[in-house]
């Protein structure tokens, strides 16, 4: 098992940040190994709330399921796997600073098997596709241009 912590400062109001970071519709523009999201149960979305996600790694696409244990706008949202390679935690918590928001979003992950023999590298492209997700976001938020 391994947790991965990522923090980054938005500068946008903190529900402005809440609300695109937990849209699974905006997903894929901010986290590139994201090929598609979608709620699997109606709206609105809280405790409960399903979702489906498709996401590329390792040359791979996988379907991971994910159920929502935490939902408290705009302060956290907690998704944790269901079905997939990994299980899988995600917690986001958003934290107000004056007109902008602390992000801080920590992935636990559990590989089992023969992904247990690889846990290293897994851990390094979570880490990196997480803080490369968030600065996608902050660039995206904050109207900067997105280079790559």
């Amino acid at each position: 098992m391994f947790t991965v912590t990522e923090t980054i400062l938005i500068e946008r109001p903190t529900q402005e940040v809440f609300d695109f970071l937990t849209d699974a519709a905006s997903r894929s523009q901010w986290d590139e190994s994201v090929v598609f999201e979608e709620l699997t149960s109606p709206l609105p979305v809280g405790v409960g709330t399903t979702i489906h996600s498709r996401l590329r790694a390792m040359g791979r696409e996988n379907d991971f399921r994910w159920r929502v244990m935490q939902f408290d706008p705009p302060a956290r949202m907690a998704t944790v796997s269901t079905s997939g390679p990994v299980p899988t935690t995600l917690v986001m918590d958003f934290i107000a600073s004056g007109n902008a928001c602390d992000v801080r979003a920590t992935i636990e992950a559990t590989p089992e098997g023969l992904m247990q023999f690889v846990e290293p590298l897994i851990r390094e492209m979570v880490r990196t596709n997480l803080s490369t997700g968030l600065a996608r976001a902050k660039a995206l938020l904050e109207g900067h241009a997105i280079l790559g």
